[in-house]
């Protein structure tokens, strides 16, 4: 009998020694093994950005590989995220994706979220304040709504452009009270829209809290009331839509991550165990409080069925403003 080792084995000794598998001998690769880039369907310099960049960077450390953002902004966010939903599904390609997407897609049927991709987990919400100007005559909630209904469609109220969350929110006071009827004028972004308040252009918004709160803290804009679940400790005194008069009235724009269709479970397995921890550290808790947002994690399935039941809600909305692209 042939006592010496045959070649094959020979190579495969050879091979092993070096630490490199044979082939047909190949080990599933551990992601991430390089870099991933993040996608983020919106300018570059804006309060989503920052927050995304803030996340990216805990990521990169708790992976030990580098996360690289990237903004593609451009369509209410279609193109950024179009862009990712086309890249291949192998994990290195990930979306930033927001709750204006659910309107983007209720609106453009191009666009299908729970189909091109699959959630991640959501992030975090960020309640919306109802502002006036600080020398409005609407010193409350209830004041505005009162004028609303008797002057239809007289009150103006602006917004980042048709479809976008603070667009939305006003309709959906609407939707609420069936009486609430103000004529809309849209504006490039929320700063823009808050600056027409104090300019007397327009007479109030529901907008995102982070672009309102420096000129209500600097006594350029009232804040009638908050459209969280609670009061948030950045400004304490301001009540909830429900404690001022709207009772069930919440909206929280969410933020989350999502990975194109068919990326594998491993992957969507390792984003949900360490995403929890990077939310928890001192940056992004730091951050959120800064930026009026709240963390508010969700796993995959419980985030997907959110995204389902809100495009929904929102498909019944852009029908009745006659918003529905062919």
């Amino acid at each position: 009998m042939n006592t010496f080792p045959s070649r094959r084995h020979a190579i495969g000794a050879l091979i092993g020694a070096l630490g490199v598998a044979p082939r047909g001998f190949a080990q599933t690769p551990v992601w991430p093994a390089n870099t991933i880039r993040l996608v983020v369907p919106a300018p570059a310099g804006g309060g989503i950005d920052v927050a995304v960049r803030a996340i990216a960077e805990q990521l990169s450390a708790v992976l030990k590989q580098p996360v690289i953002v990237d903004n593609k902004a451009g369509a209410g966010g279609l193109i950024g995220t179009k862009a990712v939903s086309q890249s291949p599904p192998d994990g290195y390609t990930i979306a930033y994706i927001h709750s204006g997407l659910v309107t983007v897609q209720a609106m453009n049927p191009k666009l299908d979220l729970l189909k091109e991709f699959r959630p991640v987990a959501k992030l975090s919400h960020s309640p919306f304040l109802a502002v006036v100007s600080a020398d409005s005559k609407y010193k409350t909630l209830q004041d505005l709504i009162a004028a609303v209904q008797a002057n239809p469609g007289k009150l103006t109220f602006g917004s980042g452009g048709p479809g976008s969350p603070a667009h939305l929110a006003v309709e959906y006071i609407e939707e609420k009270l069936g009486n609430f009827k103000a004529l809309h004028v849209p504006f490039k972004g929320a700063a823009e829209s808050a600056n027409a308040i104090v300019g007397g252009q327009i007479d109030f918004q529901v907008g995102l809290l982070a672009a309102n709160i420096g000129l209500v803290q600097g006594g350029r804009l009232r804040a009638l009331a908050i459209t969280g679940r609670e009061r948030v400790a950045l400004l304490p005194n301001v009540p909830t839509m429900g404690e001022a008069g709207l009772p069930g009235f919440v909206f929280e724009p969410w933020g989350g991550l999502a990975v194109p269709a068919g990326t594998p479970d491993a992957v969507l397995a390792r984003l949900q165990e360490v995403l929890p921890g990077v939310l928890a550290s001192p940056a992004i808790r730091e951050l959120t409080a800064k930026q009026g947002s709240v963390v508010d994690y969700a796993p995959a399935v419980a985030f997907a069925a959110q995204i389902a039941r809100e495009i929904e809600l929102d498909k019944v909305v852009v029908k009745r403003l006659g918003m529905v692209q062919q």
